[in-house]
């Protein structure tokens, strides 16, 4: 369908990526051999995300068709969450001539191994759910994203005994931080057809937000999710720190800390930075 409709727009070549870290290979392939300005990809946050990095300061424009199990990033940008609907208002854009424009995504690098995130980074809580997540594929298929819930708590229970981080945001002193989340779009996920919006700071250009427990009781996970949910009072929690940061954010764990971007665990590290990149262009879809 995809090439039945994009063909008479221009377009100039199909790849199919391999295995992981392929789709940055073939976005630069995409652009550098064959002159792609438009690139679509059709897949989930992953897949979108490796070509995001790869078309960083290219003056190529991204178009992310969700065709993967959440598809954060795409509904964030407007698109039409089935696949088939999106591929056709993509080509009316095209049609009607829609430019694409910048956006702010994440930059993380982990103990000196560097990657891009377009929706979300954590690390602590959300990451270790995600590892537990990732270990049991049957679970998540039979039970769905109550199964992740179930994995929050579960982490929740287990970083209590973790020494958290040392965090620094920007030229600011460092504090101590039990877990951390950073975004650079909103919402921070979706659950179902429901908007988990855990950092409302985040999405504005030139800045990632963030958000962090101050402490390691387990109220604050419980007030993080409840607010995140219903109106993002949970920013007003004495439990809770957030802001933005222009610069860098930068983590410090003496025993490693569980590391994840756009749902994918990254395992633990010890000296993590995340910064907002700037350079990317993006077809909105409203």
């Amino acid at each position: 369908m995809a090439e039945r409709l994009l063909t008479p727009l221009g377009l100039c070549v199909v790849l199919t990526t391999r295995e992981r870290g392929h789709a940055a290979d073939l976005a630069r392939e995409a652009c550098t051999q064959h002159g792609a300005l438009t690139v679509v990809t059709m897949g989930g946050d992953g897949t979108a995300a490796e070509a995001a990095g790869a078309l960083i300061d290219t003056g190529a424009t991204l178009a992310p068709i969700p065709a993967g199990s959440t598809n954060v990033f795409a509904r964030t940008l407007g698109w039409p969450n089935d696949c088939e609907e999106a591929l056709r208002l993509l080509a009316r854009l095209l049609r009607e001539g829609h430019q694409g424009e910048e956006m702010t995504i994440g930059r993380l690098v982990a103990d000196g191994e560097e990657r891009f995130f377009i929706v979300n980074a954590g690390a602590g809580i959300d990451a270790e759910a995600t590892e537990t997540v990732e270990r049991h594929p049957r679970m998540k298929k039979r039970v769905g994203q109550l199964w992740f819930a179930g994995a929050i708590a579960v982490a929740a229970v287990r970083t209590r005994r973790s020494n958290g981080v040392r965090a620094r945001i920007d030229d600011g002193a460092p504090f101590r931080l039990s877990s951390l989340n950073v975004a650079c779009t909103r919402p921070y996920a979706y659950f179902g057809r429901r908007a988990f919006d855990l950092i409302p700071d985040a999405g504005h250009e030139g800045v990632i937000g963030w958000v962090g427990g101050t402490s390691r009781s387990l109220a604050g996970p419980a007030v993080a999710a409840l607010g995140a949910f219903t109106g993002g009072w949970h920013l007003n929690s004495g439990l809770l720190a957030h802001g933005v940061s222009s610069v860098r954010i930068e983590l410090e764990s003496a025993e490693g800390v569980a590391l994840q971007a756009d749902g994918e665990p990254l395992g633990r590290f010890r000296h993590v930075i995340f910064e907002p990149a700037t350079g990317l262009r993006v077809m909105r879809a409203a």
